[in-house]
C-alpha cells in the first residue's frame, strides 16, 4: 500500500486493518449482512470482501438504507469515474458496472450526497438532509431551530456560487438576498464603496443603519472578508433585537463566519481575475465647435464668431492637434484589471477546531490613481478541555492602500472642462482653454496625474472567549472583544500649469505653493461579555431555556490633522519636517460607554405552542443622569398548528404551518457623544484692539434629551409543503418610533450657536413581506432552487414639533414620507408668445421666484393655490421620496450534471429622486462646462420640443426652480449576479490529488433595466460609477 495516496485520516484507518484481519477474513466466508454501515459521519473502517468479488467480476453490488434500517429505492447510484449511474430497487439493491478503486455518488432528495470508495460501499447508509425545519438560525447571542422561531429573521447562506462572485465589500453579496433588508450602493470608488443599508424603512432622523455583530462582536460588514462569511441573519422584529436593546432600533445583522469541524480536513482555493468598466455611461457633447454654438445660442448672441467655429470644425477634422475634440469620459473612465485570491485552512478532532484564511485583493479602479488593494487573514479556534471547558478565539485584521484621487475633487474637474480643452500634449504639458475670454478651467488629465498620496488603513480585532459546564444544562460563557482601526492618510498637493497651445503660453500654476497634508485617526473599542445558558425538558413535554448576561463597551476615537506649505522638493514625500511654513493644525477626540444587563426565556410544549420573551436594560454615556438608562422588552409567541389532532388531514400537503407574533419596543442613541453637555470650541474675540484666541460654547446644550424609543408589532406566517419542497414565510410590521431627536432652528438673537438637540419627533413605518423558495429535481441529473422575496414599506412622519422643516427640495412635515418631494409642479413648455399674453391677460403674474415671466420655449408651472401668482406658494407636497416603496430579490441555481447557473437578481419601485440643474443635467449652460448630448433635443424656434426647454445661461432663474420636471424615476431591475460553473469529474480531479475543481465565469452589474438616464439609479448625483465587471474564476479543494 503507498501511503501518499490517501488522506492521513484515510492512511491511520486503513492501518488499523492489521489487527482485524482474521476477522474480515472470516466475514468474506460468511457473507453476512453484519458489516458496519457507511455513513456522513462515520466512515466505514474496512474493504468488504464483496468489494474484491465485485472488482474481479467488474460489477459493484451493494445496498442503501436510511438511518432506521429501511432500504430507500431510486437512490441514484454514479460511478464517478465512468459517469454511469444506475437507481436502486425498492429492496435498496444496485447492480453497477466498475472497479473496486472507483468512486461512488449516492443522492437522493431529501437525504444528504454521499460520496465512498466502491470498496467501502457494499452496505451504505444515508442521513437525512437539513430541511427547513431543522435548520439552525443564529440569533442574539446563541441559535435556534427556525421550527423554533417566533422572531421574524432572514437568514443568507454563503455557498461556493457566493464566494466565486467579485464582492469587493460584504453588503455586495447581500443585496436582493433577503427580505426586509434594502441595500443602495451609491458609489463604485474602490475600497469606499458607499452602501446605504435599511431594514424595514427608515425609522429615524439620524442613523438609521442596522447593527452589524460580527461572532459576538460588534464591528462593520466592510471589516469582513466575504469569503470568511458562513452566514448572515437579519433580525428585524422587536422579538429577535430587543436582545440587543439600545442599538438595535434599525435591525441586528449577524455576521457568522466559518469555522472547522471535525469531520473534514480541508485546503480550499478561490480566485479570480477579470475587467471592469463603468456600469452606464452618460453621453456628453465631444464636439468644441458644437459647443461653441450652443454656448451662442444660450447667450442670444455670437460670443464665439462663426469663423472661429468653421475653423474649428475645419481643423478638427484635419487631424490638427491644436484644435481637440475631447472626449473626456472615454480619456478618463478606464477598462482595468480586477483580481482577488483567497487561501483557507480548516479542520479539527473531537477536542478542537480550527480555521485559518489569507486574502488578496487588487482592485485598480475605472480612474487612474484611485486603486485600492488589500491583504487579510483571520484565524478561527476552539478547544475543549475534559468536556468541562471549551477555550476558543477569533482574529482577524487587514491592510489596504487605497489611491490618493478624491472623487468628489475628480467629478468637480470633470465637469469644470471643455471638448477644447487638451489632455496631454506630446511634450507631456497639460492644456486649458484656448479662448481669449475664458478662464484657464481645468484638465482632470492633470489633476489625477498630480495627485499624490495615500490612504492607508490596518484593522485588527479579536475575541477571546471560554465556555464552562457548571451542570447537565448549565453552561456559563464569558467572553473579551478588542477592535482596533487606524487610518493614516497624506495627500501632496503639487502646483501644475496649464497651457493654451495656440498661443503657447502657460497659465499661473495652481495652487501657487506645494502643500503636505498628514491625518491620523485611531479608534478603538472593548467589549466585555458574560451570560449563562440553562436548558431544560421536563416530563418530556415542557422544554424551557434560560439566558442571562452581562455586557460592558467602550469606544474611543482620536483624531490629528495637520497641513504645511512650501515642501523642500518637488516629489510625493510624506514627511511634515520637509514643509517651513505650518498652514493648520487640528485635533479631536471622543469615547462613549454602554453598560446593560439582559435576558431571554424560550419556553414551547411539546414543539406545539411556543412563547420568547427577551428584555435589556442599557445605560449609556450619551445621556445625562437621569435619562441615561432604558428598558427595552418584548414578547413573542407561535403555534405550530400540524402539532394539534384536527390537523393531521393537512399533512399530506404541509410539513409544517406557523402562526407566529411579537410586540416590543428598541432603543436609539446614534447623536453625538457629549449632546446633552456644554460642549467648548476655540473662537478668535476682539480685546485691547486686537484679535485674541479664547474658548466659548459652539452648541446649546440639552440635559433633558433621552431614549428614541421604536415599538415594532409583528404578525408572521411559515408554511413548509409538498414534502420540503416549497417554504413561504409572510410578515405583516408596524414599526413606530417616538421621541426621535432632531434640530430645528432657532432665533439669529441667540448668536452663533448650533440648535440643541430635541426629542421632538415620531415617525412611523408600515409594510407586508413574502419570502418564497422551492426546490426539485428533475430527472437523474437536473436539480434546481428558485427563492423570491418581495417587501413593501409606507413611512410617515406623525409628529414634528417644529411643524415642516424644509431643505432645499424637500420637506419634513407631519402627515407626509420622511424628507418628501416639496416642489413646483411642472406644467408644460410655452410654444408661443401668445400663451404668456393670454395668461398676462388672464391676471396671471410671474414671481421672481420662478424667473420672471417666461418666453416661448421656458417651462410653465402649475398655479396650485389658484391664486393667480407663479411663485413658492405653489409648491406642492410629492407622493414619492428617495425611500423606495417596495423591494424584491430573486435567486435562481440550476444545475445539470456538473453544470451549474446560478443567478441573483434585484429590484426597486416606487422610488423618484431629483437630478437637475447641477452642472451636470440642465439646460441652463455655463460655457466652461461640458454639456450632455441631451440638449441636442432642446426647444427652439425650428424644433418646438415638447417635452425639452430652450437653452439659456446659467446665471438664469428661467427654468432652473426646483419642480417635478427634475424628478427622476430611478425604480430598477439589475441582475446582480450571472454566473456559469463547471466541475470536473472526481475520476478526473483524484488524479491531481483534488477533491473537487470548479472553474466559471461570472457578469457582475452587467444588466439593469431602468429609465433613470443618470450613472446609477441607485444614486442619482455623480459619483464614482457603480462598476460592472467579468470574472473567470478557479475553486479547489484538497
Amino acid at each position: 500500500m503507498k501511503l501518499k495516496q490517501f488522506k492521513i485520516r484515510d492512511v491511520i484507518n486503513r492501518s488499523c486493518l492489521l489487527v482485524g484481519l482474521p476477522f474480515i477474513s472470516l466475514g468474506a466466508v460468511a457473507n453476512t449482512d453484519v458489516l458496519p454501515s457507511t455513513s456522513l459521519s462515520s466512515p466505514t473502517l474496512f474493504n468488504s470482501s464483496s468489494g474484491v468479488y465485485s472488482k474481479l467480476q467488474q460489477q459493484l453490488t451493494g445496498q442503501v438504507k436510511d438511518a432506521t434500517g429501511k432500504p430507500l429505492a431510486a437512490v441514484r447510484v454514479r460511478n464517478m469515474r465512468t459517469n454511469q449511474s444506475v437507481p436502486t430497487d425498492q429492496d435498496g439493491r444496485y447492480i453497477l458496472p466498475g472497479s473496486a478503486n472507483d468512486r461512488l455518488e449516492f443522492q437522493m432528495l431529501g437525504y444528504q450526497p454521499l460520496e465512498l470508495n466502491a470498496g467501502d460501499a457494499r452496505l451504505v447508509q444515508l442521513q437525512v438532509a437539513e430541511n427547513s425545519l431543522d435548520e439552525v438560525v443564529v440569533v442574539g447571542y446563541g441559535s435556534q431551530k427556525k421550527v423554533n422561531l417566533t422572531g421574524a429573521v432572514s437568514t443568507v447562506k454563503f455557498d461556493e456560487a457566493t464566494n466565486s462572485r467579485p464582492n469587493m465589500n460584504l453588503a455586495s453579496a447581500l443585496v436582493g438576498r433577503g427580505s426586509g433588508l434594502n441595500i443602495a450602493q451609491t458609489s463604485g470608488a474602490p475600497g469606499a464603496e458607499g452602501f446605504n443599508l435599511l431594514v424595514r424603512g427608515k425609522g429615524t432622523m439620524n442613523d438609521a443603519s442596522p447593527l452589524v455583530i460580527i461572532d459576538g462582536v460588534p464591528g462593520a460588514l466592510n471589516d469582513v472578508n466575504p469569503n470568511d462569511v458562513a452566514n448572515v441573519s437579519i433580525l428585524k422584529d422587536a422579538s429577535s433585537s430587543a436582545i440587543y436593546g439600545s442599538r438595535a432600533a434599525n435591525g441586528v445583522i449577524l455576521v457568522t463566519t466559518k469555522k472547522g469541524n471535525s469531520e473534514n480536513f480541508t485546503v480550499n482555493y478561490s480566485g479570480y481575475v477579470g475587467s471592469q468598466a463603468a456600469a452606464k455611461n452618460v453621453e456628453f457633447i465631444s464636439d468644441m465647435a458644437t459647443h461653441m454654438e450652443l454656448v451662442n445660442e444660450s447667450e442670444g448672441r455670437e460670443k464665439y464668431a462663426q469663423s472661429l467655429i468653421d475653423e474649428w470644425r475645419r481643423e478638427s477634422a484635419a487631424g490638427n492637434p491644436l484644435y481637440p475634440n475631447t472626449n473626456w469620459y472615454e480619456e478618463m473612465l478606464n477598462n482595468t484589471l480586477l483580481t482577488e485570491h483567497n487561501l483557507a485552512v480548516r479542520g479539527g478532532g473531537q477536542k478542537g477546531n480550527f480555521a485559518m484564511s489569507l486574502g488578496y485583493l487588487d482592485n485598480k479602479g475605472i480612474i487612474d490613481n484611485s486603486g485600492y488593494k488589500r491583504y487579510n487573514f483571520r484565524i478561527n479556534a476552539d478547544t475543549k478541555i475534559k468536556d468541562v471547558l471549551t477555550l476558543g478565539g477569533n482574529v482577524f485584521g487587514n491592510w489596504s492602500d487605497r489611491g490618493p484621487v478624491d472623487v468628489g475633487s475628480f467629478f468637480s474637474s470633470i465637469r469644470n472642462t471643455t471638448p477644447g480643452v487638451i489632455p496631454m500634449f506630446e511634450d507631456g504639458r497639460y492644456g486649458g482653454e484656448m479662448f481669449s475670454g475664458l478662464p484657464q478651467g481645468t484638465n482632470p488629465r492633470a489633476y489625477v496625474d498630480n495627485a499624490r498620496g495615500n490612504f492607508e488603513r490596518q484593522r485588527l480585532g479579536m475575541k477571546f472567549y471560554g465556555i464552562v459546564n457548571l451542570m447537565k444544562n448549565l453552561e456559563w460563557e464569558s467572553s473579551f472583544g478588542f477592535n482596533y482601526n487606524n487610518n493614516r492618510n497624506w495627500v501632496y498637493v503639487r502646483p501644475f500649469a496649464l497651457w493654451n497651445f495656440q498661443t503657447n503660453a502657460p497659465y499661473q500654476k495652481k495652487p501657487s505653493v506645494n502643500s503636505l497634508m498628514n491625518a491620523s485617526r485611531r479608534d478603538y473599542s472593548t467589549i466585555l461579555n458574560t451570560l449563562l445558558r440553562y436548558k431544560e425538558t421536563f416530563n418530556d413535554s415542557h422544554n424551557l431555556a434560560l439566558m442571562a448576561g452581562f455586557d460592558q463597551q467602550y469606544n474611543r476615537m482620536d483624531i490629528f490633522d495637520a497641513k504645511k506649505n512650501d515642501i523642500l522638493g518637488d516629489d510625493a514625500i510624506y514627511i511634515l519636517d520637509a514643509g517651513t511654513n505650518l498652514e493648520s493644525i487640528s485635533g479631536s477626540g471622543t469615547d462613549d460607554a454602554l453598560q446593560s444587563f439582559f435576558g431571554r426565556v424560550n419556553y414551547d410544549y411539546k414543539g406545539k405552542y411556543l412563547l420568547e420573551a427577551s428584555a435589556r436594560y442599557d445605560g449609556s454615556s450619551r445621556f445625562a443622569k437621569n435619562n441615561r438608562w432604558g428598558f427595552f422588552p418584548s414578547f413573542s409567541a407561535g403555534w405550530r398548528i400540524l402539532e394539534e389532532p384536527f390537523a393531521a388531514p393537512l399533512k399530506s400537503v404541509f410539513d409544517d404551518i406557523k402562526i407566529r407574533g411579537s410586540w416590543g419596543r428598541l432603543g436609539n442613541n446614534r447623536i453625538g457623544d457629549y449632546t446633552y453637555q456644554v460642549v467648548y470650541g476655540s473662537y478668535l474675540y476682539p480685546f485691547g484692539g486686537q484679535l485674541q484666541q479664547g474658548v466659548a460654547p459652539k452648541e446649546i446644550a440639552n440635559s433633558k434629551i433621552k431614549w428614541e424609543t421604536t415599538t415594532i408589532s409583528n404578525v408572521g406566517l411559515d408554511l413548509t409543503l409538498l414534502q420540503n419542497r416549497l417554504t413561504l414565510t409572510a410578515e405583516y410590521f408596524n414599526k413606530n418610533t417616538s421621541d426621535i431627536l432632531t434640530k430645528i432652528p432657532i432665533p439669529m438673537v441667540m448668536g452663533n450657536f448650533s440648535p440643541p438637540w430635541q426629542n421632538i419627533a415620531e415617525m412611523t413605518n408600515k409594510g407586508l413581506e413574502f419570502q418564497l423558495g422551492y426546490q426539485d429535481k428533475i430527472g437523474e441529473n437536473w436539480s434546481y432552487f428558485i427563492n423570491g422575496n418581495f417587501s413593501t414599506v409606507k413611512n410617515k412622519v406623525l409628529k414634528f414639533h417644529g411643524d415642516r422643516s424644509i431643505n432645499a427640495m424637500n420637506i419634513t412635515l407631519e402627515g407626509s414620507p420622511y424628507n418628501s418631494f416639496y416642489m413646483l409642479e411642472f406644467d408644460r413648455i410655452i410654444q408661443d408668445q401668445s400663451e404668456v399674453d393670454q395668461l398676462i391677460a388672464d391676471g396671471y403674474t410671474f414671481a421672481t421666484y420662478v424667473g420672471g415671466k417666461p418666453k416661448p420655449g421656458d417651462m410653465l408651472y402649475k398655479d396650485t393655490n389658484g391664486d393667480k401668482i407663479f411663485n413658492e406658494e405653489d409648491r406642492v407636497i410629492k407622493d414619492y421620496s428617495s425611500l423606495p416603496k417596495y423591494t424584491y430579490g430573486l435567486n435562481l441555481s440550476v444545475a445539470y450534471k456538473n453544470i451549474d447557473l446560478n443567478v441573483v437578481a434585484q429590484g426597486i419601485g416606487g422610488v423618484k429622486e431629483y437630478w437637475g440643474n447641477d452642472g451636470f443635467n440642465t439646460f441652463n449652460l455655463n460655457e466652461g462646462f461640458l454639456q450632455r448630448k441631451e440638449i441636442l433635443n432642446r426647444w427652439t424656434p425650428e424644433n418646438k420640443s415638447t417635452e425639452y426647454p430652450r437653452l439659456l445661461t446659467s446665471s438664469s432663474a428661467l427654468n432652473s426652480v426646483y419642480s417635478d420636471y427634475w424628478l427622476h424615476n430611478t425604480s430598477f431591475f439589475r441582475i446582480k449576479s450571472l454566473q456559469l460553473g463547471y466541475a470536473l469529474p472526481y475520476a478526473t480531479s483524484s488524479k491531481f490529488k483534488v477533491e473537487r475543481l470548479r472553474v466559471y465565469a461570472n457578469l457582475e452589474n452587467y444588466f439593469t433595466f431602468t429609465k433613470f438616464q443618470g450613472y446609477n439609479p441607485e444614486n442619482a448625483s455623480i459619483a464614482y460609477p457603480l462598476m460592472k465587471q467579468w470574472v473567470v474564476g478557479l475553486n479547489i479543494t484538497f
